[in-house]
């Protein structure tokens, strides 16, 4: 008898869907909180970058082509795009749809995509020369003595992600400028838009501010040094306003599952 209620018990988890992902990226989170909004249970596997080129092909059962988190696994279905989960999740989850016309969604998925492509762009940059923060890249079990000498295998990490997202071929103050513009774009959007109105269009905005400042540490977990290679000081200052709004946003709508 108890071996048949841990064989059904196996079972079960075997057919949870499985998120494989990085708990601090932004990216990550728009499609976790989507699952998370619409109630679906999942088990979550932290990839570690690098590692992850890895463990991502394996799960995907992909050799060649690129492949990035989030993934979602499930029976009979790989998905990897954080839209494509938060779609999923509408198809098959319950609560309030987060897909709503009247929201203009695909309009802000695109401006959320520009904001965390030149965000990480930046955020690259920022992380390359932080010895610090480099150290706080590295996976938990690496003890803390060593943290700081081995801080240059971290680097390579972010070498990598230029290489892989193209993050150089834009001057930096480019990127800046781009963003400018694309937080102007939120800031009128949260200024006259429907008040209770709660969709896609939230989240993944909201997501992608981390690059501009890091949400509280009780939503996305960050060390220190990290945390501050995450602020874009001059931005955070002129669009405090939406910050503001991604804060409420965060208070309002944020469930864990």
């Amino acid at each position: 008898m108890l071996r048949d209620c841990y064989a059904d018990t196996t079972v079960l988890v075997s057919r949870q869907p499985r998120l494989y992902a990085e708990s601090f990226a932004p990216f990550c989170e728009r499609a976790r909180w989507a699952l998370d909004h619409h109630g679906l249970t999942y088990r979550e596997i932290e990839q570690v970058p690098l590692l992850a080129e890895v463990t991502l092909r394996l799960a995907a059962r992909r050799l060649r082509g690129p492949v990035t988190v989030p993934l979602l696994v499930t029976e009979g279905r790989t998905i990897m795009d954080s839209h494509e989960i938060a779609r999923w999740a509408e198809e098959r989850g319950t609560g309030a749809p987060l897909f709503r016309e009247a929201d203009e969604v695909d309009r802000w998925i695109e401006v959320s995509d520009a904001i965390m492509a030149s965000g990480r762009a930046l955020l690259l940059d920022r992380l390359s020369t932080d010895a610090d923060a480099l150290a706080e890249q590295l996976p938990p079990f690496v003890p803390a003595p060593l943290r700081r000498p081995l801080s240059g295998s971290a680097r390579l990490g972010v070498l990598h992600l230029r290489r892989k997202y193209g993050t150089q071929e834009r001057a930096a103050d480019a990127h800046e400028t781009a963003l400018r513009g694309r937080l102007e774009e939120v800031r009128a959007r949260i200024t006259n838009r429907a008040a209770g109105l709660f969709s896609y269009a939230d989240i993944t905005l909201a997501a992608s501010l981390q690059f501009i400042l890091p949400v509280a540490e009780e939503h996305i977990h960050l060390g220190p040094a990290s945390r501050r290679a995450w602020t874009h000081a001059r931005l955070a200052e002129q669009f405090a306003d939406v910050l503001a709004w991604r804060d409420e946003t965060y208070a309002a709508f944020r469930r864990r599952g």
